[in-house]
């Protein structure tokens, strides 16, 4: 039998990962290239591991689809903004 964790686990876990992923990038010396690839590696993970707590969240309370359409379309509006960054006023 695997341990399923609770609604307010899985928010504690994405709440947990935001506030250590902020104190690491305050610590992390910015002029220091190893520094700053170890805080990358780690932000990364904890960013894997909150995003899959609030999908798993997401699925328990039937709105998984209408939560992934939204971050498709956020994701979606945050490309359109990298692509035409840079252009100032051309097409």
């Amino acid at each position: 039998m695997s341990y399923e964790p609770t609604n307010p686990e899985l928010i504690a876990t994405a709440i947990g990962m935001a506030l250590i992923n902020r104190t690491l990038i305050e610590a992390t010396d910015r002029t220091n290239h190893t520094d700053v690839t170890q805080t990358l590696v780690s932000v990364h993970e904890h960013a894997a591991l909150a995003g899959g707590s609030l999908l798993l969240l997401a699925e328990r309370l039937g709105c998984d689809a209408e939560v992934r359409q939204l971050v498709a379309e956020g994701q979606a509006r945050i490309a359109g903004y990298q692509a035409s960054a840079g252009l100032e006023g051309r097409a």
